[in-house]
């Protein structure tokens, strides 16, 4: 797995900084700090500052015997010489833009990206950049609002089309956050009860063997816009938007930015 953190000198960067690490090392990914700058010498000079700070934050947070961030010699303890990358990025012009451009180079499967809690997906001084990065990234995105607690995980899931690793990334968060889940099940007036009851007792059986007993709740397609705008006392929104997902059909990319606008929690978009 390839996770890149994308980060401004904000403390919502530093704090999520964290989250990111317990991540990258419960999947054992490689992770790409990344910072942007403008143009002028000057703001290169304090990006470059910055990523290396969090570089040496983030190293911070492993135990150098057991981390896989750190070279182990086989027989040594640890993980028997298994090495993860960390590494520094600092990229110059639009930060969406780069952003987006640098997830494209590292293939990475996941950006992580934090955000101010007083304005709507926001980085403070430079606009609606996680916004952007959520709405058009290839691969699935982790925007971690400021000072939000996350106690449950809600996550919508078309019953026909969920991925292995759509579900192995809700596991993650659920752990990562030590929180509860629920899952609501995406229907069409045309759907057929039996089908639906077999992939709710499989949703089950999977998170139960890894210990996580979700609640389900089933929503009509109609209806999930209204219900997704009620959402926002939840910590993290988790929704499918793959190629193949209602969720994708039925919400163009302006329709996506207008529901994240109007929810005030976390949200994980999976791709």
């Amino acid at each position: 797995m390839r996770i890149l953190f994308a980060a401004d000198e904000n403390p919502y960067s530093a704090d999520a900084l964290l989250q990111v690490a317990r991540l990258g090392e419960n999947t054992w990914a490689d992770i790409t700090l990344l910072g942007v700058s403008s143009r002028s010498r000057t703001m290169d000079g304090k990006a470059d500052a910055l990523i290396k700070a969090y570089h040496q934050k983030l190293l911070g947070y492993f135990d150098s015997n057991t981390s896989p961030y750190f070279q182990v010699k086989p027989g040594a303890g640890g993980k028997g010489g298994i090495h993860k990358q960390i590494i520094t990025r600092v990229r110059k012009g639009n930060p969406a833009k780069e952003i987006l451009e640098e997830a494209k180079n590292q293939e990475s499967d996941l950006i992580a990206v934090a955000c101010s809690n007083k304005e709507d997906y926001a980085w403070e001084g430079a606009g609606n950049v996680p916004l952007k990065v959520a709405r058009d990234a290839a691969c699935s995105v982790l925007v971690i609002k400021e000072d939000k607690k996350i106690n449950k995980v809600l996550c919508c899931l078309d019953h026909d089309n969920i991925s292995q690793e759509s579900l192995e990334m809700i596991s993650q968060m659920v752990t990562l956050f030590k929180a509860d889940l629920e899952i609501v099940v995406l229907k069409d007036s045309d759907d057929v009860q039996e089908r639906i009851e077999k992939k709710l007792s499989w949703l089950i059986n999977y998170y139960s063997a890894r210990s996580i007993f979700p609640c389900i709740e089933l929503v009509k397609l109609s209806h999930l816009e209204t219900f997704i705008s009620q959402q926002a006392r939840w910590g993290l929104m988790a929704m499918w938007m793959g190629k193949k997902s209602i969720l994708e059909r039925v919400f163009p990319s302006n329709k996506v930015s207008r529901l994240l606008k109007a929810n005030e929690s976390s949200v994980l978009l999976l791709r």
